[in-house]
C-alpha cells in the first residue's frame, strides 16, 4: 500500500507476485509522468543457436490508446526511422513477440546467431500526436559459445566448460565422453585421468540446451577418439515443414582430415544425400557439429539418417545408429454427437498427429481460414451450424502448415442416376452427392413445394416406381455430418406424358348471332407440349375434318355452323380428344313452308320454318282490300267450303319471313266463290286506277297542301296487318293517294282486328274497308 504525496512518488505502479514476471496492468498516481518501459534484465547472456526472451512491460496515461508497438535495434543509422526487428532479413520467421497481461512487450528470438548480438528497445505509438516513447536504454544481449579449456595437473588433465558471457540462472553442466554423458559430473570443471578408461573425446554443455555442445578435444588415446552421437535419436516433423539433424562426431588429428557426409537408410538400402537435391542442405556452424536441413518435407522422407566419415574412416562409424525422422500431417479429429449436425450442438474438435511433436507446441485453431481466439490447445469446442464452415489446426510458429480442414457438407448435388427422357410408367432414382470431412453421417430428401416442402424418404438415393405426372416437380437433399448441414440446389424430375384432360371451348361468351365471328380454342395438358391441334365437327355418318390449329375461327357464321366441335391434341406420346362443344348459331326464321292435310269436311293447313330459336307462328288470309289474321299457331283448319289465299308468317327476336300464298284445292262451291271474289276485286282495282289518272294533277296539288299542314300525319288502316304479302299487292306509295276499297264481309261467329307489320305501312292516307271472314259464304257489301 502507498501513502505519499510526493512528487517524487508520481509514476506508474502495479504488481506481482515475488518470484514471477507477470505483472499487473499499470495505474498512474500522482501525476502524468506515467510513461515508460521497463527491461528486466537489462544484459541478457545465451548460447549461440539457442532461445531467449526478452521480458520488458510498459506504461502509458489514461485516454490513450496504444495503435502500434514493435522492437528495434539501437545500432541503426541516425535520423533513420526505426524499423521492426521482424522486418529485418536476417531475423525472418525467427521472432515472435508475445503479450501475457495488457502491458507485457516480450520478444522471444529463436535459433541466436553470433550476429544476433545487439541492444534492443521497445517503442510504441499511440492516438494522441505526441504519444510516441521509446524505452532506454533497452536490453543488451550477448550471444555465446561453449569452449572447452584444458591444462595438466601432474597425472591428470583439468577440463574447464567456459564462454564468453556469464549464463544466467547459474546453470548445470554435462560432460560427454565420445558423445555419451559423463555421469556424477555436474560442474563446468572436469578431471580427466590417465587411463584407457577415461581416454576419449570430451565436449560440455548446458542442461537444457544439451544439443548445443562445445567443440571437443581428444584427451589421451587417438583410437578412443573417434565417436558421432544424436541430441535425439527420433524427430517428429510436419508434412511441409523443415528440420535439423545434428550430429556430433569427433576424431583424433589425421591426415587427411575426415569427412563426414549423411546418408539415409531404408532398410536394408542405404544412399548418401546428394547436394544437388534443393530441399537438402549440409552445413557445420560450430565445431564438431554437422547439421543436415530437409526442406519442405514430405512422408517419403521418413527414414533412418546417419552420419558417417567417408573412406577410409568409415569403419570407425558405421555400426553407431542414426536418427529416425517420422514426418507427418496434422489431423483433427471430431467428436460424434448424439444427433448428428443439429444446429447449435456443441461439437468437440481435437488435433492429433501420428507421432510426438517436439516441445510440446502451442495448438492454433483457425475456422474458416480466421483464428478461433479462445481455442489454444490440442482441442477445440465449436457449435454445429448449418451454413459452410470448416475447421483447420497448426502449430505455433508452423502457422502455414494446416492440418487438412474438417468442414460441414459442401457442394451438395442432387443428380439423376441415369440420363434420357422419363416417361409416365417408368422407374426413377434420384442420387446425393456431397463433400464432407468427416463423411456425411445422413442424407434427407425434399420434394419443394409452394406451402412448405415434403420430406421424403431419408438416405442417400431416393427412388420411385412407376413415375406419373404427379411426381414433377422440385427436388433436393440434405447432407449431414457432425459440423452441420447443407441443401443441394434444386434438380427437375421431368415425367413425360400424352395429352390430357382436352377440352375445346368458346374464346368469348354469350349469344352468337347469324353474322358474328367465333374462335374455338383447344387447350390440354401434355409434356412434352402439345405439338398440333386437329379440329371436328361431329356429323351423323363420320365427323368432318376441320383447319389444324389451336384456334379455329369462323367468320360471318350462319345457321350451317351449328352443331357440336370437338379437337384432338397430339405430341410424341399420343393424342386424346376433347368432349364436344355446342356452336348454337341464332338467325331468324327462313321462308315457311305450308302442307295441308284433308280429314273428312275440313282442311288442315300446317306452317313450318327453320329457326333459331324456334319461331312464333300467325295464318292470315289476304282478300282483295287487305288481310286478316286467323290465329297464333302452327296449324290452321278451315271448313271445306272456304275459299280465299292463305299464308302464315314465322317470327323469333331475330326477325320473321311470310310463307307463299296457298289456296284451297278448286273442285268444290267454296273455291268458285272464291274466284268470283277475286274477279271482282280485280274490277274494282282497275276502276280506282282509272280515277286517279283522272285527278292525278289535283292530287299532286292537294299533297303539297297536306304535306305542308299535316307533315307528320301517317296513312289511315282500317285495322288491316299484313298487306302487300305479294308483288301484285304491292304499289308505289304514290298510286296509293286517294285510292279506297270496298269493304267486304264475310259472315261469321266472329270478328277480329289486326294490325299490319310495319313493312306494310308504305302507303300515305290509304283506307282499307274491315274484312270479315264467314265460314258459310262470301258476300260484297
Amino acid at each position: 500500500m502507498l501513502h505519499s504525496t510526493s512528487v517524487s512518488d508520481e509514476g506508474s505502479y502495479s504488481c506481482s507476485v515475488y518470484g514471477s514476471r507477470q505483472h499487473s496492468p499499470a495505474v498512474c498516481v500522482l501525476g502524468k509522468q506515467c510513461w515508460g518501459v521497463t527491461y528486466t534484465p537489462k544484459h541478457v547472456c545465451a548460447l549461440k543457436g539457442s532461445s531467449v526472451d526478452l521480458f520488458c512491460s510498459y506504461k502509458y496515461p489514461g485516454g490513450h490508446t496504444v495503435t502500434e508497438s514493435f522492437w528495434f535495434i539501437t545500432e541503426q543509422q541516425v535520423g533513420v526511422e526505426a524499423v521492426d526487428v521482424r522486418e529485418e532479413e536476417e531475423y525472418e520467421g525467427r521472432v515472435q513477440y508475445r503479450q501475457s497481461s495488457q502491458n507485457d512487450c516480450s520478444m522471444t528470438i529463436t535459433h541466436l546467431r553470433e550476429s544476433d548480438a545487439h541492444t534492443y528497445r521497445f517503442r510504441f505509438h499511440t492516438d494522441s500526436t505526441a504519444g510516441k516513447y521509446t524505452g532506454r536504454p533497452g536490453v543488451s544481449l550477448s550471444v555465446t559459445d561453449l569452449k572447452i579449456t584444458v591444462s595438466d595437473r601432474s597425472s591428470r588433465k583439468h577440463l574447464i566448460c567456459s564462454s564468453t558471457c556469464t549464463l544466467p540462472n547459474n546453470p548445470t553442466y554435462i560432460w560427454y565422453r565420445n558423445g555419451q554423458p559423463v555421469y556424477n559430473q555436474n560442474t563446468y570443471r572436469l578431471y580427466v585421468y590417465d587411463s584407457s578408461e577415461d581416454a576419449g573425446s570430451y565436449s560440455c554443455a548446458v542442461r537444457g540446451y544439451e544439443e548445443l555442445r562445445s567443440p571437443a578435444i581428444c584427451v589421451y588415446g587417438k583410437d578412443s577418439c573417434w565417436s558421432v552421437t544424436y541430441v535425439t535419436q527420433n524427430i517428429c516433423a510436419l508434412i511441409g515443414s523443415s528440420v535439423d539433424i545434428h550430429g556430433y562426431y569427433t576424431f583424433p588429428d589425421q591426415q587427411p582430415t575426415p569427412q563426414p557426409a549423411w546418408y539415409a537408410r531404408l532398410h536394408p538400402q542405404v544412399k548418401e544425400l546428394s547436394h544437388a537435391d534443393d530441399r537438402v542442405e549440409v552445413f557445420s556452424h560450430r565445431a564438431n557439429v554437422n547439421t543436415l536441413s530437409l526442406k519442405h518435407l514430405t512422408e517419403s522422407d521418413s527414414a533412418e539418417y546417419l552420419l558417417r566419415f567417408k573412406a577410409p574412416y568409415m569403419i570407425h562409424t558405421e555400426s553407431s545408429a542414426g536418427v529416425s525422422l517420422s514426418v507427418m500431417g496434422l489431423k483433427v479429429n471430431v467428436d460424434s454427437p448424439a444427433v448428428p449436425g443439429s444446429e447449435g450442438q456443441t461439437v468437440t474438435l481435437s488435433c492429433s498427429s501420428t507421432c510426438t511433436l517436439p516441445y510440446n507446441p502451442t495448438y492454433i485453431w483457425y475456422k474458416n481460414g480466421q483464428r478461433v481466439s479462445h481455442c489454444t490447445s490440442v482441442s477445440c469446442s465449436v457449435s454445429a451450424v448449418r451454413d459452410a464452415v470448416s475447421y483447420s489446426c497448426a502449430t505455433e510458429g508452423n502457422e502455414n502448415l494446416l492440418s487438412p480442414p474438417v468442414y460441414a457438407p459442401r457442394n451438395t448435388r442432387a443428380l439423376m442416376v441415369s440420363s434420357g427422357e422419363r416417361v409416365e410408367g417408368d422407374s426413377v432414382t434420384l442420387t446425393c452427392s456431397s463433400e464432407a470431412n468427416p463423411p456425411v453421417l445422413t442424407y434427407s430428401w425434399f420434394k419443394q413445394r409452394a406451402a412448405a416442402d415434403t420430406l421424403l424418404p431419408t438416405d442417400q438415393n431416393y427412388s420411385i416406381s412407376n413415375i406419373s405426372s404427379q411426381h414433377i416437380g422440385l427436388y433436393y437433399c440434405t447432407a449431414h455430418n457432425q459440423l452441420g448441414q447443407h441443401n443441394s440446389t434444386t434438380t427437375l424430375l421431368d415425367v413425360l406424358y400424352p395429352p390430357r384432360n382436352t377440352r375445346a371451348l368458346m374464346v368469348s361468351s354469350g349469344e352468337r348471332v347469324e353474322g358474328d365471328s367465333v374462335t374455338l380454342t383447344c387447350s390440354s395438358e401434355a409434356n412434352p407440349p402439345v405439338l398440333n391441334f386437329s379440329w371436328f365437327k361431329q356429323r351423323a355418318a363420320a365427323d368432318t375434318l376441320l383447319p389444324t390449329g389451336q384456334n379455329y375461327s369462323i367468320s360471318n357464321i350462319s345457321s350451317q355452323h351449328s352443331g357440336l366441335y370437338y379437337c384432338t391434341a397430339h405430341n410424341q406420346l399420343g393424342q386424346h380428344n376433347s368432349t364436344t362443344t355446342l356452336l348454337d348459331v341464332l338467325y331468324p326464321p327462313r321462308v315457311p313452308s305450308v302442307t295441308d292435310r284433308v280429314s273428312g269436311d275440313s282442311v288442315t293447313l300446317l306452317c313450318y320454318s327453320d329457326s333459331n330459336p324456334i319461331s312464333n307462328y300467325s295464318w292470315y288470309k289476304k282478300t282483295g282490300s287487305g288481310v286478316i289474321l286467323l290465329g297464333n299457331s302452327t296449324n290452321l283448319t278451315l271448313a271445306t267450303g272456304a275459299v280465299g289465299l292463305f299464308f302464315c308468317t314465322a317470327q323469333n327476336q331475330f326477325g320473321s319471313m311470310d310463307s307463299s300464298e296457298y289456296s284451297v284445292p278448286t273442285g268444290n262451291p267454296a273455291g268458285t266463290y272464291a274466284a268470283s271474289g277475286v274477279t271482282v276485286g280485280l274490277f274494282l282495282t282497275l276502276t280506282a286506277v282509272c280515277l286517279w289518272m283522272r285527278r292525278g294533277s289535283a292530287a299532286v296539288s292537294r299533297r303539297s297542301e297536306e304535306a305542308s299542314t299535316n307533315h307528320d300525319s301517317a296513312p289511315v288502316y282500317d285495322n288491316i296487318s299484313a298487306l302487300a304479302k305479294t308483288s301484285d299487292s304491292t304499289v308505289s306509295s304514290d298510286d296509293q293517294d286517294e285510292v279506297h276499297y270496298s269493304s267486304v264481309h264475310f259472315t261469321h261467329s266472329h270478328t277480329q282486328e289486326v294490325q299490319l307489320p310495319k313493312a306494310l305501312n308504305q302507303g300515305e292516307e290509304v283506307e282499307y274497308a274491315t274484312v270479315n271472314i264467314t265460314k258459310t259464304k262470301v258476300s260484297p257489301q
